[in-house]
């Protein structure tokens, strides 16, 4: 069963964030003063998503939200009394593969029950026996969630509406749980805490049981995205109109660009990453090695065209983990790999992996051109707001120990993003950034009221590690009775001390199914 300590330690964070920014520390500080903790931890009150823009893979963003960490306490406590309950509920669908399961440490506090790996067997069972394919997802699932529908799906929808005032209802509290965290919005929940992927499958749950009740069995479901096997075409249109029914029932709609009834057989994942994972990096020479590489990159840069909204380079340059990188390959390899980070920064942390690790071994690294690419990422994405790039470049730098340029801060600093601020106030604070800069537009949020909006982890971690005051002069911090408690127990969501402690991650080939 799962604790407020793993829930809060290792499933509030999103886990897209470069490493610094961590809740273990929050984590184990409430859970070990759970009895003790201030009455105000227990007390309702509404509080804003702080929101960061992420770039997923290819031109695809998603916005991840963190929820201010009194609300999130709260709803992991909620959740951790309750477990048994909420997860009967996800386990009554016999076609979800995501349906989360607890873990112990060092893994997130959720998982998904079936590995990626799976998938790909689980698609081959269904269509074994099919003619044709629906494929379709929700439409903007998470972003759409009705939190109302919460207690729908947990009670039914008449009872739960009937009753839509009782506060002592398990679905209620959960609803109302949600909705304090996003300043009492009703549409959308949290992209990122694992507490989120609980409320979407006792959601969906729900509509696989009416689904397989219906005589709609032979299907799958990984979180919104469905396929199921049918006999005939007009089979395949019941079971996409039934599931438009049934998504109506809780508000919710399918993404009609990504419905299609398709006739089998077909491809069961990417053709463009099953010709990658299939290819074999590995020579028994150097000069061997080297045509590998450049053969290599050729083949994936010529599949960009065709698969733009893929994790093509992204997992390209995961998979030379596999191999060790002969020193005189290593000039051609980092040029490689820095024209995939122009191309698709989400390619950042894979790159900035493979450049502690030749650092560590002692291979000549180009710091001049890193530290330039770096920095034009930065000034081509803040203007946009591309929050991501620009904090994973900002973290490259900090790893790397090298210069934010002026022009790039300044054009950083103008963002609002509590990510991308720390990062550019630590790499202040290291004197990575000359001649310093004066973050006045920060500044705007150094108040008491800042704490529970948008931009609380801004407000809370400037002041801790002293990089801001407060106007006035006045510590809001110690005035608020909740963040006061945790700053006196020395909680902090950002350690700056890991920059200079990054390591090498090596090559684990169970990454492969997630691509």
């Amino acid at each position: 069963m799962p604790t407020v300590l793993g829930i809060v330690s290792r499933g509030y964070f999103p886990q897209e964030l470069p490493p610094a920014f961590t809740s273990q520390c929050c984590g184990i500080v409430l859970a070990t003063n759970i009895s003790s903790l201030p009455n105000d931890f227990n007390v309702e009150r509404s509080s804003s998503i702080l929101s960061h823009n992420l770039l997923v893979r290819g031109i695809q963003r998603r916005k991840l939200g963190i929820p201010n960490p009194t609300n999130f306490f709260r709803t992991a406590h909620f959740i951790s009394n309750n477990w048994s309950h909420l997860i009967a509920i996800t386990s009554c669908s016999t076609i979800s593969k995501t349906t989360p399961v607890s873990l112990r440490p060092p893994g997130r506090a959720f998982v998904r029950k079936n590995s990626f790996k799976l998938r790909v067997e689980q698609k081959a069972q269904i269509r074994s026996k099919s003619r044709y394919l629906l494929k379709t997802d929700v439409n903007q699932y998470y972003r759409s969630i009705y939190t109302h529908s919460i207690p729908w799906a947990i009670h039914g929808k008449q009872f739960a509406k009937a009753h839509i005032n009782n506060q002592r209802l398990l679905g209620n509290k959960f609803d109302k749980l949600i909705r304090s965290s996003q300043d009492k919005q009703t549409i959308g929940i949290p992209i990122g805490p694992d507490s989120s992927l609980l409320v979407a499958e006792i959601i969906l749950s729900k509509i696989d049981v009416d689904l397989v009740n219906h005589g709609f069995h032979n299907g799958i479901r990984f979180i919104d995205d469905y396929e199921f096997g049918c006999d005939s075409l007009t089979q395949a249109e019941a079971i996409r109109e039934y599931l438009c029914e049934a998504l109506a029932h809780y508000e919710l709609t399918l993404n009609t660009s990504k419905t299609s009834i398709i006739e089998l057989p077909e491809p069961i994942e990417s053709l463009f990453i099953s010709q990658l994972r299939a290819y074999d990096l590995s020579s028994s020479s150097t000069h061997s090695q080297r045509n590998k590489i450049v053969n290599y990159f050729n083949i994936v840069f010529s599949l960009l065209d065709e698969c733009k909204t893929e994790s093509l380079l992204k997992y390209a340059v995961s998979k030379l983990r596999s191999i060790t990188i002969d020193q005189s390959d290593w000039t051609l390899v980092e040029n490689l790999l820095l024209q995939c980070i122009v191309v698709d920064p989400s390619t950042i942390p894979p790159v900035l992996n493979h450049f502690v690790r030749y650092r560590g071994i002692g291979y000549t690294m180009n710091y001049h051109l890193i530290e330039e690419v770096l920095n034009k990422v930065i000034e081509r994405h803040a203007p946009f707001g591309h929050a991501s790039e620009v904090a994973w470049s900002i973290w490259a730098l900090l790893v790397l120990n090298l210069p934010v340029h002026n022009s790039s801060a300044l054009k950083a600093s103008n963002m609002d993003d509590s990510i991308t601020a720390i990062l550019l106030l630590d790499a202040n604070a290291k004197g990575l950034i000359s001649p310093p800069i004066n973050f006045t537009h920060y500044q705007t949020y150094m108040t008491g009221n800042d704490l529970y909006g948008d931009q609380w982890l801004l407000a809370y971690e400037a002041n801790i590690k002293n990089w801001l005051r407060s106007s006035t002069g006045i510590d809001y911090v110690r005035r608020d009775r909740c963040f006061s408690f945790l700053k006196a127990n020395n909680v902090f969501f950002y350690d700056d001390t890991l920059s200079g402690r990054v390591t090498y991650q090596p090559y684990d080939p169970s990454e492969d199914e997630e691509y």
